[in-house]
């Protein structure tokens, strides 16, 4: 009898290790691992210098185990956003008087994207990207054959009269929607904190402000 019970036992141990030979080979930091990358147009609209503004680029990156994201992102100010500066000017024969100008402003910044998705495989969940980015302003006077054109959207070209680099951070939250499996649409807002604007006609604060924002998102998610 204890003959028998013996070669059973043997026997149940040799089908548990057949069936874990067939299992996948497993590892302390999980064998499970996946990943897959998106890219996204986006529009971001928000107000520069008091002055409602959209901003055209996009972002994408790597996407491990579904929730977590390593990329880029980049935007460029397309909207023409111009401002009066009182200012003293001298003209070709050194005259010097006061005199209203109006500028426009040029602006964009690009760098990295970290972002978290939040239960990804729920069909409606939050993502909660983070811009890390290097970028640059402009403000210039316009140059045109006729003197008296003072539409922005018609300015052939400008001098550049002074110009920054800065440094941005822009946290944001979004509502994302599962669409299909490889097409999600994103809304939602952030915030540019804009730091090391040396400008003397333009600072951090007329650079900084929330932003409302569209994204498609195309990818394996």
């Amino acid at each position: 009898m204890k003959r028998w019970i013996l070669i059973l036992f043997v026997l149940s141990g040799l089908t548990i290790f057949a069936q874990d030979d067939t299992q996948e080979f497993s590892t302390i930091f999980g064998s499970n691992f996946e990943s897959g990358g998106y890219g996204a147009p986006e529009l971001k609209l928000g107000q520069v210098n008091d002055e409602m503004s959209l901003f055209v680029g996009g972002r994408g990156g790597w996407i491990i185990g579904h929730k977590f994201v390593l990329g880029g992102a980049g935007y460029g100010l397309t909207t023409n956003n111009t401002f009066n500066s009182i200012e003293m000017v001298t003209d070709s024969l050194g005259n010097s008087a006061m005199a209203d100008r109006k500028l426009k402003i040029d602006m964009g910044y690009g760098g990295l994207l970290l972002e978290y998705i939040a239960m990804p495989k729920k069909a409606i969940h939050l993502a909660f990207p983070l811009i890390i980015a290097a970028g640059g302003a402009s403000v210039g006077e316009k140059v045109d054959s006729d003197p008296n054109n003072q539409d922005p959207a018609e300015w052939t070209s400008y001098n550049y009269i002074e110009s920054s680099a800065f440094f941005l951070v822009e946290p944001g939250v979004n509502l994302e929607l599962n669409m299909v499996k490889f097409f999600r649409l994103n809304i939602g807002a952030s915030y540019r904190f804009v730091s090391g604007t040396n400008m003397v006609r333009l600072n951090n604060s007329d650079l900084s402000d929330f932003t409302f924002n569209l994204a498609l998102k195309f990818g394996m998610f």
